[in-house]
């Protein structure tokens, strides 16, 4: 089953730029390290200030709370400002 976790932050007050060395460390990090199927950054088109990690998952056990990375990248996250942390489950496709 492929499973997403999504980590929206805010930050009030600074622009992408000051923060895309943050986000790239990050990133790297989480790719060398971990076991996410991939992981994606995205910016928020007309507000600098919206960031949101896409953590994609393949394992039959979605965690209803989020992975271990994604606990400790919203903890490493919520000094900068706000977070919401969600996890989705896909639906699996019937064919008839």
């Amino acid at each position: 089953m492929i499973w997403l976790e999504v980590i929206h932050l805010r930050v009030p007050g600074q622009d992408y730029e000051r923060l895309a060395p943050t986000f790239t460390q990050l990133l790297d990090e989480i790719r060398e390290n971990e076991r996410c199927r991939a992981v994606k950054l995205f910016r928020r088109a007309l507000l600098e200030t919206d960031v949101c990690l896409h953590l994609y998952h393949d394992s039959l056990d979605a965690k209803d709370g989020g992975s271990p990375v994604g606990l400790r990248l919203v903890d490493a996250l919520k000094p900068l400002g706000m977070i919401n942390h969600t996890v989705w489950k896909e639906i699996e496709q019937t064919t008839t």
